[in-house]
């Protein structure tokens, strides 16, 4: 669910599921936790809003917009959604009719919710009308889903300086609009059932939060859909086939890896679409990825058919009072001590294949995963259900028949922190700047942008690409949730700061914009607050001095500039207190041998024969894999430094590499040597590899 309510986590987004055996391990703990029905629908947030006899219900979309903070009041719904068409225009009168006809006699349970004189605590609730963007349902109905509460926002400057979103106190590093509430079932039950005596004059009826409980004589057991056979097709005559199990004790889970596409654009390793091709369609690996990347493609789609099948299990042996679970979007989870989050998490099953059609290839909008709930990534999520409730579209006017519940009208009201620059090369001291910033912000986006007059080469000559920039950004945030990492593509601009600006800048221009930005983001929405990353040393806020004309469109503009010296982050240093330096970082890679220290301490403990296979440095990889078994490799490794992701075949220089292959692994934290010689081989074969 979106807007207000924040978002569902699937089980490989929980921070702990890292390889595909934690992956097992969370659906054995999965079995053993009751949960409720996921509705595919469109979710609205109420509360109350007014004083004294002057009470009613609102609509809250969450943002820091004061008609949202005040309330959507009956009134004040076209005022909230002006586009003739928007679908919320239609949908939230009848809603608010319901509910404000039934007012009166649910007062003693909207007390009880402490909702009566709190707006900061709202109703939950899923809109479902009919079809919705995959689940076709026989009746209209309102789900909810329980009680939440906003954290406390106060607007810093701009427009929105000094109003308050009330509500309670955030704790450090959460990110979400608001946190689930407990309530008493009982008031619940009592409520839904006041409600429904109005509702069913409105051909509307409303339900609370479907109990899943196992069904009669059924055990939830793993073992046979582990032992099915997954085929990953390498070629159109090579391919390879293992047990599910045999997949999940080898592959890491590649979360946020980015791999590129023979179509030569940037997806999320996690892809639906990269998954439905490379299962579902069987279209061989090397038609399809880029070969340096073949191996996180792989462990992507087999952590998406692990999710698929074994989500399958639980949704087979669990119903309802809404009946089967495999005709609903899946089961809603939580269990904070198990799955160590305070947020639910979803079990889909094969819904999670559910409206493809865009494409993996094809035009890509702001974003690559496209079954993230919290960005919108899938391209018939953008073109259908979310053009009928988005207030950034207004084209054209379209009936409601299809809708979602992700997002569904991405107003602003969040902060998003922006750090351009070239970074040739990025380093900690880039990384510690960004990790201040996304404890900061809601959203940190680092902007890569491409200078012409700029270039930066390695001491060998080679010059650091923005492409080389993006891999090595992975390797130095790659576990931070809410950071993007794009490069902004736009011959006409080239300095940071104007990039920044463009993304950031008038409304009718973010648009353009963000699409610009690869692998991609979300188009900024009004009401946004705006960052802009700057250090504390040398006055190095003093930069955006100008930033005001530009941001949001000018000051009278839809985003709120927050003064960038007020949040300038302090830089980090290295551990004999001289400061982190890209061209102190590029001498030391002329002699990485040499070096492995050093440039650790700019790329990270383990992260220098990464870096240097990132580069090209195929030269210096192999001395260091010589030398003793690999400097900087961790212990258990082979010299090939099979333990690098991002380079699954060994050494990336393949004139070098020799015949043999070395099989050794350290099982569960290191790679499966064999598969990756196998890619290797097919690739070479096909002239992949030169």
């Amino acid at each position: 669910m979106g807007g207000a309510a924040g978002h569902m986590n699937h089980p490989y987004d929980l921070s702990w599921v890292n390889t595909g055996e934690d992956l097992i391990r969370f659906f054995e703990l999965a079995k053993d936790v009751e949960g409720t029905v996921k509705i595919d629908g469109v979710n609205v947030s109420f509360k109350v809003v007014g004083d004294g006899d002057n009470k009613q219900f609102a609509v809250d979309r969450g943002s820091l917009k004061m008609i949202d903070i005040e309330g959507v009041t009956l009134d004040r719904v076209e005022e909230r959604f002006p586009r003739e068409g928007h679908g919320m225009r239609r949908m939230v009168p009848n809603l608010l009719n319901i509910l404000n006809e039934a007012l009166p006699s649910v007062r003693s349970e909207l007390e009880a919710f402490g909702m009566w004189d709190d707006p900061s605590k709202f109703l939950n609730t899923e809109y479902v009308e009919g079809t919705t963007n995959v689940t076709a349902y026989d009746k209209n109905f309102l789900a909810i889903h329980g009680l939440n509460q906003f954290f406390q926002k106060i607007g810093k400057v701009g427009k929105a300086k000094g109003v308050e979103r009330p509500g309670l106190d955030r704790p450090k590093g959460v990110a979400a609009p608001s946190v689930e509430i407990p309530y008493d079932e009982g008031t619940m039950a009592a409520f839904v059932k006041k409600i429904n005596a109005v509702a069913q004059n409105y051909g509307f009826e409303v339900i609370s939060e479907a109990q899943v409980r196992r069904m009669e004589g059924t055990e939830v057991d793993f073992s046979e859909a582990l032992g099915e056979n997954l085929t990953i097709r390498l070629s159109d005559d090579r391919e390879l086939t293992k047990p599910l199990s045999e997949w999940l004790s080898e592959v890491t889970n590649p979360r946020y890896k980015l791999i590129k596409g023979m179509d030569g654009k940037t997806y999320n390793a996690l892809h639906r679409e990269l998954y439905y091709k490379l299962v579902e369609e069987g279209i061989p690996v090397t038609e399809l990825i880029d070969q340096a990347d073949a191996e996180d493609a792989i462990f992507g789609a087999v952590m998406v058919h692990a999710v698929r099948t074994l989500g399958n299990v639980l949704l087979r042996a669990s119903t309802s009072d809404l009946g089967d679970l495999t005709s609903h979007e899946g089961i809603v989870l939580r269990n904070k001590r198990k799955f160590k989050t305070a947020n639910p998490v979803k079990i889909t099953g094969e819904f999670i294949l559910g409206n493809l059609g865009g494409g993996f290839g094809g035009a890509v909008p702001p974003g690559a995963r496209d079954d993230e709930e919290d960005e919108w990534y899938s391209p018939e999520h953008e073109t259908r259900a979310d053009a009928k409730f988005a207030d950034r579209y207004g084209e054209e006017s379209v009936d409601l028949n299809i809708i979602d519940d992700e997002n569904t009208d991405p107003v602003g009201g969040g902060t998003i922190a922006i750090v351009p620059g070239a970074f040739k090369p990025p380093h900690q001291g880039h990384a510690d700047m960004v990790r201040q910033y996304a404890q900061m912000a809601d959203e940190v986006v680092v902007l890569i942008s491409k200078p012409l007059k700029q270039a930066r080469k390695l001491p060998n000559g080679r010059e650091i690409t923005a492409e080389d920039s993006l891999k090595i950004w992975d390797l130095l945030v790659g576990d931070l949730p809410n950071v993007t990492v794009g490069i902004f593509n736009d011959p006409a601009i080239r300095s940071p700061m104007s990039a920044a600006y463009a993304i950031a800048g008038a409304a009718a221009d973010r648009e353009a914009a963000a699409a610009k930005v690869e692998p991609g983001m979300d188009a900024i929405q009004p009401g946004t607050e705006i960052i802009l990353g700057a250090s504390t040393k040398g006055g190095d806020a003093n930069r955006w001095t100008t930033a005001e004309k530009y941001i949001g469109g000018g000051p009278e503009g839809d985003l709120i500039l927050i003064d960038p010296a007020t949040t300038a982050v302090s830089p980090s240093g290295r551990a004999d207190g001289e400061p982190y330096s890209a061209t102190d970082m590029r001498e030391l890679l002329g002699d990485a041998q040499n070096n492995t220290a050093s440039l650790e301490e700019y790329i990270g403990k383990g992260n220098v024969p990464k870096l240097l296979s990132i580069l090209g440095l195929e030269g210096a990889l192999e001395e260091m894999s010589s030398a003793g078994g690999g400097a900087g490799a961790p212990s258990g490794t082979t010299g090939d430094v099979g333990g690098y992701s991002g380079v699954p075949f060994g050494p990336s220089s393949a004139g070098k590499r020799d015949g043999k292959k070395k099989r050794k692994k350290k099982k569960n934290e290191y790679l499966d040597l064999s598969m990756i010689d196998e890619i290797y081989e097919l690739l070479s074969e096909r002239g992949v590899i030169k």
